[in-house]
């Protein structure tokens, strides 16, 4: 178990990735042979001595850690990493979970271990439970808020969880640190209840964590069935400024609808003039600008040409500027959509920029780094191979395409 194994708080901006490196090829504890699968009911069995006696040792580890804040359960999961790996996930461990008489920071352990190392079938088996501990108001909110986490996958499929999702984020009661968690369910699995969402995107976040519980409400309006949630999506895009972090959630969520040929039709005369006018934005680091090209390219908007090419254009220093080109990330991002685009007229512009790379501001300061490593100067640069790499594509493409 890795020591940051407490430190959650990135997981709760956006739902882990389904090829997370942690997880894969890990097997994932299962319901044990025999084991019932019908829903569980909280007191079903009694906690075993032997799994007592387990939770006081872990408990005296505890009570050697005296913090609370995220360092200290750090140091926690160091010395209890072992014996949190050990305990089987079942109903005896469940019924742990919910009393509050032992450490919170125990039950928070196990629940974040158990996450990771158990199977979504298992973990639905007792929903009813982990939904409890996640209403609970008189439990410590770094328990409440990982119950939900532990439900992420459950809540897709099971419409009693998400609806208590849903529940405990419009209560107003709710605080910060769990609504975070709940809302990185919500966004992962959807909702749409449109006015809960679009008044959570307006919440004013306590700290930076706490951005996770706009965006998701953002990306939970991108799984809306309800009609109203492009519009929504429109309004938060058209009020927020390019590069935010709001701007570019709501961008992606557009790829929800284009995948469809219905959802294409309804949102692509909404989006192409917005997206194509984004295209020559110079913020600086260009996030909305990137998203809303590729959304572009895959509708297959030749109109993007253009405006992507400005972006090779040359820029004062690492950055975009205003009327100049954009920054390292756009000329790489660039390069690949103007492949898929396959449109003869990107040839010349990637030769060109390939030509000048060795003295573009955008990479010269990479010059003597990569020679102090030993490493040639634009050759071995990544940008510069991946640009050949793009060139070749093209014109192989625009060949057999007869252009």
């Amino acid at each position: 178990m890795p020591a940051v194994i407490f430190a959650e708080n990135a997981a709760t901006v956006a739902a882990p990735a389904e090829d997370d490196p942690y997880l894969e090829d890990a097997p994932l504890e299962d319901l044990e042979p025999g084991e019932s699968t019908a829903p569980y009911k909280a007191g079903g069995v009694k906690v075993s001595a032997s799994l007592r006696k387990r939770i006081q040792e872990l408990e005296k580890i505890a009570a050697g850690e005296k913090g609370q804040d995220d360092a200290a359960l750090e140091r926690l999961a160091e010395k209890a990493g072992g014996k949190l790996d050990s305990l089987r996930f079942n109903a005896e461990l469940v019924e742990v979970l919910s009393d509050k008489s032992v450490d919170w920071r125990i039950r928070y352990g196990i629940m974040l271990q158990k996450n990771y190392t158990v199977s979504a079938r298992a973990i639905g088996r007792y929903a009813d439970s982990l939904v409890a501990i996640m209403r609970d108001k008189e439990d410590h909110g770094r328990v409440r808020g990982m119950a939900a986490i532990m439900l992420l996958e459950v809540a897709r499929t099971d419409s009693r969880v998400s609806e208590a999702m849903k529940e405990t984020a419009k209560d107003p009661a709710t605080p910060g640190e769990v609504l975070k968690n709940v809302m990185t369910v919500v966004g992962y699995a959807g909702g749409d209840d449109v006015d809960m969402l679009m008044e959570l995107t307006r919440r004013e976040p306590a700290d930076f964590n706490e951005i996770g519980i706009n965006l998701n409400a953002i990306r939970a309006l991108g799984k809306s069935k309800d009609p109203r949630a492009i519009g929504c999506l429109l309004k938060i895009y058209d009020e927020s400024a390019p590069d935010s972090f709001y701007h570019a959630t709501a961008i992606l969520q557009f790829w929800e609808h284009i995948l469809t040929p219905e959802g294409r039709e309804l949102v692509k005369p909404l989006i192409v003039p917005r997206f194509l006018k984004l295209l020559d934005d110079r913020s600086r680091l260009g996030a909305s600008r990137q998203e809303a090209a590729a959304i572009l390219v895959y509708l297959g908007v030749k109109e993007a040409v253009e405006p992507i090419l400005r972006w090779f254009l040359p820029a004062d220093g690492f950055s975009a500027k205003p009327g100049g080109g954009g920054n390292t990330m756009d000329v790489s991002a660039g390069a690949r959509l103007l492949v898929q685009l396959g449109d003869a007229r990107a040839i010349p512009v990637l030769e060109r920029m390939i030509d000048n790379f060795a003295v573009d501001s955008r990479w010269t300061w990479t010059q003597e780094r990569m020679e102090a490593r030993g490493e040639k100067y634009p050759d071995d640069h990544m940008d510069y191979k991946h640009l050949k790499q793009c060139l070749k594509d093209l014109k192989k493409k625009v060949k057999g395409s007869g252009g």
